[in-house]
């Protein structure tokens, strides 16, 4: 027997907490929600600057001088003037969003006093006031571009980072859809410091590449990149679990070229004198010292090098990641008490040496050893002041998962004449740069049957295939469905699937999400899970947003609240009924 829902009990406890909230939110990745690094904070000061209003008493004047929110009671509160608002969350809302005339500033955790542009909202997370900045996704990147770069490399190479950063950033926000936020600021996703005008560069960056982002058969892919790679390329499956087909282990020199890419070195000497092993790291040294004397089973001298083979690379060939060396040496030993001298391998485990101190031209940066997973060895020569020795390195390279572009191998390709279209190609194989457009920009679509606004596509019965509604909208440009995370829909039409208009050849794409008012969990019905989604998010537990949120306003009066509830709860009980015509 289906079970009825109480209308009553559900809504009297939040009654007295929510708020009502507009329902309808931006376009698919127009914009992004960041959680800011506060540390555990009871209370937090800020200072707005420019026009702010705050969502939840817009009839204050919030002015620029400083604020503070604190914890109260597992809620937030605020205090301007004489007038003090408590509530779940709270929201400073710029007046001029999306322009740089507005910003909040406060205190990071990670990197000190910060600017953020956008709006701002505080609420309560275990315990401790939590900030999250909602802003385009354009002005997101001028506080990533020079971060995770410098805004002094090269355009291009900053060009190439800022489509990049943009990607990811796009493909993280279709992941969370329930989730309060998208991004971390930190280097779990990529490091976003907020706004600076002195990154002029960075920001030019940006601005020149405005919505590009990297695609594979019209998916947005997952843009990965790191510090260094160590000279190759490296797969996606090698690293975590799956293989994507636009990565692939290619040798890049450009990585190796670059004097700022990090790597350690340990010289093993062609000749074994009081002066090369003097030059010798100590436990390199002795691992050749103890690994030569079990092989001969006796005391020995070592003499000379003959050879240093890498092997048993940790991934499948081609990689060059390698996690052992085979050293071939001559060795002198007294027998009968005659001197001689005999060959013989040691084997070495390369991640078991400890050699190297993190040295190159940015000096020591106080890394963990574990950051460099490429090893390897090569023919060198070591200069000490006047002398030349010759020999091999034990080499170890890569900061970073090596998967994607290499921001030194950018920065060195870009030095030598490269563009920012070719550095994105060999990085990210077989993908095609397409521009995400805006409602404005894109072809518009039109419809008999169905409602097209900028914040999505109503009027959809539910049960309508996606081969129905295609059918029912008509556009100057080539229209097909895809889900959240970008991939070909069929089957019924849920609320949160997109319609995507390509134009420009293929080369601008712009997805406008599908609503079907009250399925909130996107399964294309509605039923008890949409009723728990409303409750949560009411409560402040997990936040609707997109074209979810857009869903939940089943009323159809813009603001998403108590009165929603209680119709959904009374369309899922069969005693009302929720109309798609808003």
């Amino acid at each position: 027997m289906r079970k009825k829902w109480c209308i009553a009990t559900l809504c009297l406890a939040l009654l007295l907490v929510c708020v009502a909230v507009p329902a309808q939110a931006a376009v698919f990745c127009s914009e992004v929600r960041v959680l800011l690094s506060l540390g555990a904070q009871q209370t937090l000061a800020f200072t707005p600057v420019g026009e702010y209003t705050l969502k939840e008493a817009p009839e204050l004047a919030i002015g620029n001088g400083e604020l503070q929110v604190s914890v109260l009671g597992g809620r937030i509160s605020l205090q301007v003037g004489e007038k003090t608002v408590t509530a779940a969350s709270l929201t400073l809302l710029s007046k001029n969003y999306g322009k740089t005339t507005d910003y909040i500033r406060l205190q990071n955790s990670n990197y000190g006093t910060c600017t953020y542009l956008g709006n701002m909202a505080f609420d309560v997370s275990e315990g401790a006031v939590r900030a999250i900045n909602t802003l385009p996704i354009e002005q997101y990147l001028y506080g990533v571009v020079p971060h995770e770069m410098s805004n002094l490399f090269p355009i291009d190479a900053l060009k190439a980072q800022a489509v990049c950063a943009r990607t990811y950033a796009a493909s993280r926000c279709s992941q969370y859809g329930s989730r309060a936020y998208d991004l971390l600021d930190t280097s779990k996703d990529q490091v976003y410091r907020g706004y600076a005008s002195k990154n002029a560069r960075a920001i030019a960056a940006v601005d020149a590449t405005r919505g590009q982002v990297l695609t594979y058969a019209d998916d947005i892919i997952a843009a990965y990149y790191s510090a260094s790679n160590g000279g190759q390329t490296e797969k996606t499956g090698n690293v975590w679990k799956d293989d994507l087909p636009y990565y692939t282990q290619a040798d890049d020199p450009f990585d190796l070229a670059n004097a700022s890419s990090i790597e350690e070195k340990a010289f093993i000497p062609e000749a074994f004198t009081e002066a090369t092993m003097r030059i010798m790291d100590a436990s390199v040294l002795l691992a050749l010292e103890r690994g030569a004397f079990e092989a001969a089973g006796r005391e020995v001298t070592l003499l000379a090098t003959v050879g240093v083979t890498p092997k048993d690379p940790e991934y499948e060939a081609p990689s060059r990641a390698y996690t052992k060396a085979d050293v071939t040496l001559v060795v002198g030993y007294e027998e009968e008490g005659q001197a001689k001298t005999g060959q013989l391998t040691v084997p070495l485990t390369l991640e078991e040496l400890t050699f190297g101190s993190f040295q190159n031209t940015l000096g020591r940066i106080g890394a963990s050893k574990t950051r460099l997973r490429m090893r390897g060895a090569e023919r060198g020569v070591y200069n000490d002041g006047n002398e030349k020795y010759p020999g091999w390195y034990l080499t170890e390279r890569r900061y970073g998962h090596g998967v994607g572009l290499s921001q030194r191998g950018a920065q060195e390709r870009a030095r030598s004449g490269e563009a920012y279209t070719e550095i994105l190609s060999f990085y990210y194989m077989d993908t095609m740069l397409r521009t995400a457009g805006t409602y404005d920009g894109a072809p518009k679509l039109k419809s008999d049957s169905h409602k097209v606004r900028q914040w999505g596509i109503s009027q959809i019965a539910v049960g309508t295939s996606v081969e129905e509604l295609l059918d029912k909208l008509t556009s100057e440009g080539k229209l097909s469905m895809v889900n959240a995370k970008g991939a070909p829909a069929s089957g019924t039409v849920c609320t949160g699937y997109f319609v995507r208009t390509a134009y420009d050849g293929g080369a601008t794409f712009f997805d406008l999400p599908a609503v079907i008012f009250g399925d909130l969990d996107g399964d294309g019905a509605i039923g008890d899970d949409d009723i728990t989604a409303l409750q949560s998010h009411l409560l402040h537990a997990t936040l609707l947003t997109g074209p979810r949120l857009s869903a939940a306003d089943v009323d159809h009066n813009g603001n998403v609240q108590i009165e929603d509830l209680i119709l959904l709860i009374r369309s899922v009980n069969g005693d009302a009924k929720i109309s798609q015509e808003g």
